[in-house]
């Protein structure tokens, strides 16, 4: 595991002790034969992290290389980035799902760069575990405090994830990247009525840009519209690893795909907003 997580009970450097992290004062975390540390203590947010199914869908639909554009674009961001000029810089992902993103990210980055693939899923931290060598898989509330160490992160990753700006800004470096995804008006349109997705917030990138205004300075952003051509199986997968998923069984979405497109594909495109961001101060 890296050096730059923390005890999440005393914040402690922590250390590798068999099949466990540990700090100095005592405090043990257990590497569960999934492969990931789990670090959530105390009282415990309940948070609605993917499902079995949710998680299966996504590596289907990402593995079969669909948002194969986003993944390389953010390749090329973090490469592109200061940090990725230092020796063994550190990338966070937060909401990670199966590490797909990262482990491409990873991929364009020096051998000496590591991953930290963060979910509160085990299913998604399963498989982020094994999505690449150097990718560490992490479970923790991103709401709360985060259990790295302060400037340990060079480039930060959020694609359609929760965020918490405090602590997002603690754990960059200052002259790190922050990378947010979030949808256009649009996004998967074609898709939404007839699978009765749940819908997305008008304006969340803006709104995005005034919440962590004070914490991060804008950049760049742009558009990146990524056309799909999409069996209805493949159709589901896009449905079920959405936030869809926590409210459609996948039988139900098989059967209203059946109904739209009977033995045809639907083309669907997926609007998406890359936004990075400096550190400010």
């Amino acid at each position: 595991m890296l050096p730059v997580l923390r005890c999440p009970v005393c914040a402690g450097a922590l250390h590798r002790d068999g099949d466990a992290l540990r700090c100095h004062p005592g405090h043990g975390f257990d590497l569960g034969r999934g492969g990931y540390v789990n670090l959530r203590t105390g009282r415990v947010r309940r948070v609605a992290g993917d499902t079995a199914a949710m998680v299966a869908a996504r590596e289907s639909f990402l593995g079969a290389g669909h948002y194969q554009p986003l993944t390389s674009r953010l390749a090329e961001l973090a490469a592109a980035s200061p940090a990725a000029g230092r020796s063994g810089p550190v990338v966070l992902e937060i909401g990670a799902g199966t590490g797909h993103h990262l482990a491409g990210v990873l991929a364009a980055l020096p051998a000496g760069a590591a991953g930290i693939a963060v979910d509160v899923s085990k299913y998604a931290l399963r498989r982020a575990a094994r999505a690449h060598p150097r990718i560490g898989a992490v479970a923790y509330d991103a709401a709360g405090p985060w259990p790295v160490a302060d400037g340990g992160v060079g480039v930060l990753l959020d694609v359609f994830a929760p965020r918490n700006p405090a602590e997002m800004r603690r754990v960059l470096r200052p002259d790190g990247l922050l990378i947010v995804v979030t949808p256009e008006p649009g996004h998967l349109a074609e898709l939404r009525g007839p699978l009765g997705l749940v819908g997305m917030q008008p304006d969340k990138g803006d709104r995005l840009d005034e919440r962590i205004a004070d914490r991060f300075a804008p950049a760049t952003v742009e558009r990146l519209d990524i056309p799909l051509v999409l069996s209805p199986g493949e159709a589901v997968d896009l449905a079920l690893m959405g936030p869809t998923g926590h409210h459609r069984t996948a039988e139900d979405l098989r059967h209203r795909a059946d109904a739209a497109w009977p033995g045809r594909h639907a083309a669907v495109t997926a609007r998406l907003a890359v936004r990075c961001y400096r550190p400010r101060g």
